[in-house]
């Protein structure tokens, strides 16, 4: 296994272990908030910080969380996996400096 290959299955253990914590959430908001009617007044899941300080005041709001902030961190998750599973592969092929 060479040192590339290493590094990409390492990236790929970390960014497919955020990916799948992501849908997780995700599916399970989807199915509690149907059940509730999309009632956005109850709070659920892990909580969303929109800074790096972590107060209150910048919690996500539940409706917000849902509708942008889980869509979004499972689409980068996800597009990141594909990425590096394709680079293992051999697919997609990391090249700084070859030229024709």
């Amino acid at each position: 296994m060479s040192d590339d290959q290493f590094q990409s299955l390492l990236g790929l253990c970390v960014v497919g272990g955020f990916c799948a914590y992501n849908w997780y959430w995700y599916i399970r908001s989807i199915i509690f908030y149907r059940k509730n009617g999309f009632d956005f007044t109850k709070d659920f899941g892990p909580n969303d910080y929109w800074s790096r300080l972590r107060q209150d005041t910048f919690l996500a709001r539940p409706k917000v969380r849902f509708l942008f902030a889980m869509p979004f961190s499972v689409t980068v998750g996800s597009l990141l996996t594909l990425a590096f599973a394709l680079r293992l592969m051999g697919i997609v092929k990391l090249c700084s400096d070859c030229g024709p």
